[in-house]
């Protein structure tokens, strides 16, 4: 039977877990999936262009969301924003720009950055997939470290 933290990742994902009658006569649980209110990680602001490849925005925010990971979209760079951020996704080499002017020069080193190319682009290229997910991998890491 599977551990624990398994059968917990498949119930998160929506996967049907059927244990067999002879565990259940056992009474053995399943575990708890984890409430949606729990406290996320940290605050990630995904910044895109609106319009632009609106399911690989909202994959890269299932994932975030899968780690215990707040995230937020938004079309344009503000300053605030993405000072309170603990992490930044960038689509297109425009947005990566404005967002670093923003940032002051004893921050920009502080939140967990990942520039990506613009999402169209990503969507017929499966190396630059692989990258983002990869980047992305390493930006859950590294918040979930406490570096962000």
């Amino acid at each position: 039977m599977r551990n624990e933290a398994s059968l917990r990742r498949l119930i998160e994902m929506g996967v049907d877990v059927y244990v067999p009658r002879v565990a259940r006569d056992r009474r053995v649980a399943l575990p708890a999936v984890a409430s949606s209110r729990e406290t996320p990680v940290a605050h990630v602001l995904v910044l895109a262009r609106a319009g632009t490849a609106q399911p690989l925005i909202a994959c890269v925010l299932g994932a975030l969301r899968f780690a215990r990971i707040e995230g937020r979209v938004e079309a344009t760079a503000e300053a605030t924003r993405i000072i309170e951020a603990a992490g930044l996704v960038v689509f297109g080499e425009t947005l990566a720009r404005e967002a670093g002017a923003l940032l002051p020069a004893n921050r920009q080193q502080e939140p967990q950055w990942v520039a990506a190319p613009d999402a169209a682009k990503i969507g017929a290229d499966a190396a630059a997939k692989r990258a983002l997910w990869s980047e992305l991998r390493r930006l859950v890491r590294a918040l979930r470290a406490g570096g962000g």
